[in-house]
Protein backbone atom coordinates (compact mmCIF):
# COMPACT_ATOMS: atom_id res chain seq x y z
CA UNK A 1 0.00 0.00 0.00
CA UNK A 2 1.67 3.24 -0.73
CA UNK A 3 2.11 5.75 1.58
CA UNK A 4 -0.40 9.31 0.92
CA UNK A 5 1.71 12.04 0.03
CA UNK A 6 1.21 15.50 2.30
CA UNK A 7 -0.14 18.19 0.48
CA UNK A 8 2.50 20.45 -1.34
CA UNK A 9 4.00 23.52 -0.42
CA UNK A 10 6.04 26.11 -2.55
CA UNK A 11 8.32 28.39 -1.09
CA UNK A 12 10.29 30.55 -3.30
CA UNK A 13 9.25 27.80 -6.29
CA UNK A 14 11.00 24.97 -4.22
CA UNK A 15 8.65 22.41 -2.95
CA UNK A 16 9.05 22.08 1.07
CA UNK A 17 7.57 20.61 3.99
CA UNK A 18 6.67 22.12 7.51
CA UNK A 19 8.06 19.76 10.37
CA UNK A 20 4.45 18.69 11.43
CA UNK A 21 4.25 17.38 7.87
CA UNK A 22 7.80 15.78 7.56
CA UNK A 23 6.99 14.30 10.91
CA UNK A 24 3.91 12.44 10.24
CA UNK A 25 5.73 10.87 7.11
CA UNK A 26 8.55 9.75 9.19
CA UNK A 27 5.77 8.31 11.82
CA UNK A 28 7.43 10.48 14.57
CA UNK A 29 6.13 14.16 15.85
CA UNK A 30 7.47 17.39 15.38
CA UNK A 31 9.26 17.68 18.78
CA UNK A 32 11.69 15.26 17.56
CA UNK A 33 11.77 16.62 14.44
CA UNK A 34 12.91 20.01 15.84
CA UNK A 35 15.34 18.45 18.77
CA UNK A 36 17.57 16.55 15.74
CA UNK A 37 17.67 19.65 14.05
CA UNK A 38 19.13 21.80 16.99
CA UNK A 39 21.20 18.87 18.23
CA UNK A 40 23.39 18.98 14.18
CA UNK A 41 22.12 22.77 13.34
CA UNK A 42 25.73 22.87 11.95
CA UNK A 43 25.05 20.09 9.11
CA UNK A 44 22.12 22.23 7.78
CA UNK A 45 22.17 24.71 5.36
CA UNK A 46 19.85 27.56 5.54
CA UNK A 47 17.68 28.09 1.87
CA UNK A 48 19.47 24.87 0.85
CA UNK A 49 18.68 22.32 3.11
CA UNK A 50 15.59 24.65 4.85
CA UNK A 51 13.92 28.13 5.13
CA UNK A 52 12.65 29.61 8.23
CA UNK A 53 9.96 31.81 8.26
CA UNK A 54 9.21 34.42 11.07
CA UNK A 55 7.51 38.20 11.15
CA UNK A 56 5.83 38.91 7.90
CA UNK A 57 6.67 35.79 6.11
CA UNK A 58 5.30 33.91 8.95
CA UNK A 59 2.02 35.59 9.15
CA UNK A 60 1.25 35.41 5.74
CA UNK A 61 2.08 31.84 5.76
CA UNK A 62 -0.54 31.17 8.70
CA UNK A 63 -3.10 33.48 6.84
CA UNK A 64 -3.18 30.70 4.01
CA UNK A 65 -3.42 28.12 6.57
CA UNK A 66 -6.01 28.97 8.96
CA UNK A 67 -7.10 25.94 9.58
CA UNK A 68 -3.94 24.45 10.59
CA UNK A 69 -3.88 24.03 14.32
CA UNK A 70 -0.13 22.98 14.59
CA UNK A 71 0.94 26.58 13.15
CA UNK A 72 -1.14 28.14 16.39
CA UNK A 73 1.78 29.28 18.53
CA UNK A 74 4.91 28.56 15.75
CA UNK A 75 7.27 31.88 16.14
CA UNK A 76 9.65 30.49 13.87
CA UNK A 77 8.49 27.60 11.67
CA UNK A 78 10.72 25.60 9.48
CA UNK A 79 10.27 24.16 5.74
CA UNK A 80 12.51 21.64 5.03
CA UNK A 81 13.06 21.00 0.91
CA UNK A 82 13.94 17.67 -0.08
CA UNK A 83 17.78 17.79 0.69
CA UNK A 84 16.76 18.81 4.10
CA UNK A 85 14.44 15.43 4.22
CA UNK A 86 17.01 13.79 3.15
CA UNK A 87 19.12 14.85 6.12
CA UNK A 88 16.49 14.24 8.74
CA UNK A 89 16.57 10.58 7.80
CA UNK A 90 20.46 10.49 8.47
CA UNK A 91 19.25 11.59 12.39
CA UNK A 92 16.16 9.62 12.26
CA UNK A 93 16.58 5.89 13.72
CA UNK A 94 12.93 5.12 12.36
CA UNK A 95 13.36 2.61 9.29
CA UNK A 96 9.60 4.65 8.30
CA UNK A 97 12.07 7.38 7.60
CA UNK A 98 13.91 6.23 5.34
CA UNK A 99 10.69 4.78 3.52
CA UNK A 100 8.65 7.77 3.60
CA UNK A 101 11.66 9.62 2.38
CA UNK A 102 11.54 7.06 -1.04
CA UNK A 103 7.84 7.56 -0.95
CA UNK A 104 8.11 11.44 -1.50
CA UNK A 105 11.43 11.05 -3.51
CA UNK A 106 8.65 8.56 -5.81
CA UNK A 107 6.00 10.93 -6.34
CA UNK A 108 8.33 13.08 -9.00
CA UNK A 109 8.41 10.59 -10.97
CA UNK A 110 4.61 10.37 -11.15
CA UNK A 111 4.24 14.19 -11.17
CA UNK A 112 6.89 13.88 -14.30
CA UNK A 113 4.64 11.09 -16.17
CA UNK A 114 1.39 12.35 -15.49
CA UNK A 115 1.24 16.39 -15.21
CA UNK A 116 -2.33 17.25 -14.18
CA UNK A 117 -1.95 20.98 -14.93
CA UNK A 118 0.39 23.77 -15.93
CA UNK A 119 1.06 23.94 -11.94
CA UNK A 120 1.46 20.66 -11.95
CA UNK A 121 4.53 21.06 -14.74
CA UNK A 122 5.74 23.91 -12.84
CA UNK A 123 6.87 22.23 -9.67
CA UNK A 124 8.44 18.82 -11.35
CA UNK A 125 11.79 18.64 -11.23
CA UNK A 126 13.53 17.46 -14.68
CA UNK A 127 14.73 14.36 -15.02
CA UNK A 128 18.81 15.75 -14.83
CA UNK A 129 17.73 18.00 -11.87
CA UNK A 130 16.68 14.48 -10.08
CA UNK A 131 20.09 12.86 -11.24
CA UNK A 132 21.81 15.69 -9.88
CA UNK A 133 19.31 15.78 -6.51
CA UNK A 134 20.36 12.39 -6.44
CA UNK A 135 24.11 12.58 -7.24
CA UNK A 136 24.67 15.36 -4.50
CA UNK A 137 22.47 13.39 -1.37
CA UNK A 138 24.98 10.03 -2.23
CA UNK A 139 27.21 12.77 -1.14
CA UNK A 140 26.19 13.75 1.29
CA UNK A 141 25.21 10.64 2.49
CA UNK A 142 28.67 9.42 2.77
CA UNK A 143 29.89 13.00 4.35
CA UNK A 144 27.24 12.07 7.41
CA UNK A 145 29.27 8.86 8.10
CA UNK A 146 32.30 11.25 9.28
CA UNK A 147 30.09 12.82 11.87
CA UNK A 148 30.85 11.93 15.63
CA UNK A 149 29.29 12.14 18.18
CA UNK A 150 27.27 14.75 20.13
CA UNK A 151 27.32 15.87 23.22
CA UNK A 152 24.44 13.42 24.48
CA UNK A 153 25.82 10.38 22.54
CA UNK A 154 29.16 11.08 24.16
CA UNK A 155 27.49 11.17 27.56
CA UNK A 156 25.55 7.51 26.43
CA UNK A 157 29.33 5.81 26.02
CA UNK A 158 30.57 7.13 29.39
CA UNK A 159 27.79 5.56 30.79
CA UNK A 160 28.49 2.24 29.16
CA UNK A 161 32.04 2.49 30.24
CA UNK A 162 30.78 3.18 34.20
CA UNK A 163 28.52 0.51 33.88
CA UNK A 164 30.91 -1.86 32.50
CA UNK A 165 33.56 -1.03 35.13
CA UNK A 166 31.02 -1.31 38.26
CA UNK A 167 29.97 -4.52 36.82
CA UNK A 168 33.96 -5.56 36.72
CA UNK A 169 35.43 -3.98 39.75
CA UNK A 170 32.88 -2.68 42.35
CA UNK A 171 34.21 -0.46 44.57
CA UNK A 172 38.17 -1.61 44.27
CA UNK A 173 40.10 1.46 43.55
CA UNK A 174 42.88 0.47 41.73
CA UNK A 175 40.82 -1.99 39.39
CA UNK A 176 38.70 1.01 38.47
CA UNK A 177 41.23 3.09 37.61
CA UNK A 178 43.00 0.08 35.71
CA UNK A 179 39.93 -0.90 34.26
CA UNK A 180 38.87 2.93 32.88
CA UNK A 181 42.43 3.03 31.63
CA UNK A 182 41.79 -0.13 29.63
CA UNK A 183 38.56 0.25 28.44
CA UNK A 184 39.26 4.01 26.69
CA UNK A 185 42.12 2.49 25.60
CA UNK A 186 40.58 -0.48 23.39
CA UNK A 187 37.96 2.15 22.17
CA UNK A 188 40.85 3.98 21.02
CA UNK A 189 41.87 1.89 19.29
CA UNK A 190 39.03 -0.52 17.80
CA UNK A 191 37.72 3.09 15.82
CA UNK A 192 41.13 4.10 15.38
CA UNK A 193 40.89 7.88 17.08
CA UNK A 194 42.72 10.01 19.37
CA UNK A 195 40.04 10.51 22.02
CA UNK A 196 36.50 8.46 22.49
CA UNK A 197 34.69 11.83 21.07
CA UNK A 198 35.73 11.11 17.90
CA UNK A 199 34.06 8.30 17.54
CA UNK A 200 31.51 8.21 14.09
CA UNK A 201 28.20 8.49 15.14
CA UNK A 202 27.59 5.83 13.38
CA UNK A 203 29.64 3.42 15.22
CA UNK A 204 27.47 4.26 18.68
CA UNK A 205 25.47 1.44 18.67
CA UNK A 206 28.85 -0.86 18.20
CA UNK A 207 30.58 0.74 20.45
CA UNK A 208 28.36 0.50 23.38
CA UNK A 209 28.00 -3.40 22.79
CA UNK A 210 31.63 -3.76 22.52
CA UNK A 211 32.37 -1.83 25.78
CA UNK A 212 29.55 -3.62 27.50
CA UNK A 213 30.87 -7.33 26.28
CA UNK A 214 34.38 -5.72 27.25
CA UNK A 215 36.52 -8.36 28.84
CA UNK A 216 34.07 -11.19 28.14
CA UNK A 217 36.49 -14.13 26.99
CA UNK A 218 39.04 -12.70 28.40
CA UNK A 219 41.84 -14.89 30.23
Amino acid sequence: MHQMLPEIIVHDSVRVLTSAQLAESFKTDSKTINRNFQRNQNQFELGVHYFALTGEDLKAFKGKRQNDATLKYVSVLYLWTEKGAFLHTQFSKSKKAKEAYRAIIDSYYTMLDKPQNEQDQTLAISLADFQNLESRLIALENQMREVTLHSGEQLRLRKEVNLRVNQLAGNEKEARRALYRAIWSAVKERYQVGSYRDVKQHELQDALLFVANWGVGAS
